[in-house]
């Protein structure tokens, strides 16, 4: 008799295990996506084609400098969804010829959208396509991580950055590079140009 009931409560348990892993499968990507919106994406398409740059390559960006708040100001200055500075803003401004740029505008998300995919794209050209250097770049700044490749101060992993001088351009890489993975992941099919 306790034979059959260890065996029945064995039973269970798999069930529920069984029922638990079913249930995750189904619902974890609709979780995953609320934790890994894609709002303002409309915008976002057009200036990640316009750039030729990946969608989920800005969101991850995004999602990492101000967590989607189209009001962030970082400690440094940085400005809106994609922590743009006042200096840089003005630098893009004037490469695209946009006359009436203010400051204020960086808080306006096409705008800042606008110029941080135009950004990213300048940086993916300036550093022969490469991710790593790209990104530690849009963190470090160009002149910072120009210097690091001629001093030979990037460690690599593969294609990887694996240390870099700052900590927290080192931190920034893992960090984009995970949101990333998650958003190649649960939009493939906006993991392209």
């Amino acid at each position: 008799m306790r034979k059959k009931i260890r065996n029945r409560f064995r039973l269970s348990c798999i069930a529920v295990i069984l029922l638990f892993f079913i249930a995750a499968a189904l619902f974890a990507p609709a979780l995953l996506k609320k934790l890994f919106p894609m709002p303002h994406l409309e915008i976002v398409k057009k200036y990640a084609a316009d750039n030729n740059v990946k969608i989920t390559m800005v969101y991850s960006v995004i999602k990492t400098e101000s967590g989607f708040r189209t009001d962030a100001v970082s400690k440094k200055g940085a400005i809106g969804l994609m922590q743009i500075t006042e200096k840089t803003g003005l630098w893009i401004a004037d490469k695209l010829g946009d006359k009436d740029y203010v400051r204020e505008d960086l808080k306006n998300p096409e705008v800042n959208i606008k110029y941080g995919c135009w950004y990213l794209s300048y940086l993916l050209e300036r550093f022969e396509g490469n991710n790593e250097l790209a990104l530690a770049a849009y963190n470090a700044g160009e002149g910072t991580v120009m210097r690091w490749i001629a001093d030979n101060d990037i460690k690599w992993r593969g294609l990887e950055i694996k240390s870099v001088p700052y900590p927290e351009t080192e931190r920034y890489l893992v960090r984009v590079n995970r949101i990333y993975f998650v958003y190649k992941t649960l939009y493939p099919e906006m993991d392209s140009w």
